[in-house]
């Protein structure tokens, strides 16, 4: 298969992210939209579809910023003092690189290089918060109640207010138009958790190719979402994660639990090599114990890179 060209879309965010915008639940939230809009069938139509006519997102990340790539590690470093060694601390723990930098890098990451061009979000340090945390009642799934919520809270954004610009990238056979809208659908009905209290919400600002980020040169590829490791993927560098979804409300209204299995995932930044040229990853299915037709797309926005490996 020849895969798409890769393209960025901006979203703008109105309200808070009670979750994060993950690749999977992003693919998910786009199915309930298109079956919304067009039905059913046509839904079953276009996950048949996906082996040659694909749909693929990232994560949506702070607007002008990549996930790090996980690259082999430098040789070590000997810290000239202990500010020294703090700031290569400090270094370490920054999860982003601007794209614009990537970009230029892409065909030569030296992990030396990169490690000073690597930055924390955008409103890191920000004069305005950022995270709320909310006392939330976690639901036993084995009886459908609520446990005691005493200590028990999650986390929203609320970045919003300050930086609202989020990148997601996109391989799609699928207009623009179209894309557009179905997300600006899932944009307008809310993303998420507590989507029915106004968190998710946000518009889709632009559409748009990026071929800094796509060429068919380097040895190794980075991926931007949450997927699966396949047999395709060699050498692979990754982080894993527990992934515990569950449907969304169009889906579990007829009294059908919600809880999905969980899965495990690698993050965005993980690296492989690779044979052939995707897509890699896997679009589930079983991942619900009895709505045999919910798929969980763990598939990789994936980009070609180079890199030097240090002795």
């Amino acid at each position: 298969m020849i895969l798409p060209p890769l393209a960025r879309i901006r979203l703008r965010l109105t309200a808070p992210l009670g979750t994060r915008l993950v690749s999977g639940t992003l693919f998910g939230h786009v199915c309930w939209a298109l079956r919304e809009a067009e039905g059913a069938a046509s839904l079953q139509g276009w996950l048949a579809a996906q082996d040659t006519a694909p749909t693929i997102f990232s994560d949506g990340f702070p607007e002008g910023l990549l996930p790090r790539p996980l690259l082999a590690p430098p040789p070590p470093r000997i810290p000239q003092g202990q500010a020294d060694a703090d700031a290569a601390k400090a270094r370490a723990r920054r999860p982003w690189i601007r794209a614009a930098d990537l970009a230029a890098l892409r065909l030569r990451l030296d992990p030396v290089f990169l490690a000073d061009k690597l930055v924390d979000s955008p409103w890191h340090g920000a004069d305005t918060v950022d995270a709320v945390r909310v006392a939330h009642g976690p639901v036993d799934a084995s009886t459908g109640r609520v446990r005691d919520a005493a200590g028990f809270v999650v986390e929203e954004d609320w970045s919003f207010k300050i930086a609202p610009w989020r990148d997601v990238y996109v391989r799609s056979v699928e207009t623009p138009a179209r894309l557009a809208a179905l997300l600006g659908a899932v944009g307008e009905t809310g993303y998420g958790r507590s989507a029915s209290w106004g968190r998710g919400r946000f518009v889709v600002d632009s559409i748009v190719p990026a071929p800094e980020l796509d060429g068919p040169d380097g040895a190794r590829w980075l991926s931007l979402s949450h997927g699966t490791i396949d047999a395709a993927m060699r050498d692979a560098r990754y982080r894993l994660v527990t992934h515990s979804g569950r449907l969304g409300a169009a889906a579990s209204g007829d009294g059908t639990r919600p809880w999905k299995h969980a899965i495990l995932l690698a993050e965005p930044g993980a690296t492989f090599a690779a044979t052939g040229a995707g897509p890699f990853g896997t679009l589930l299915a079983g991942v619900h114990p009895g709505a045999e037709a919910v798929r969980h797309d763990a598939r990789h926005v994936a980009i070609r890179y180079g890199e030097i490996v240090h002795p």
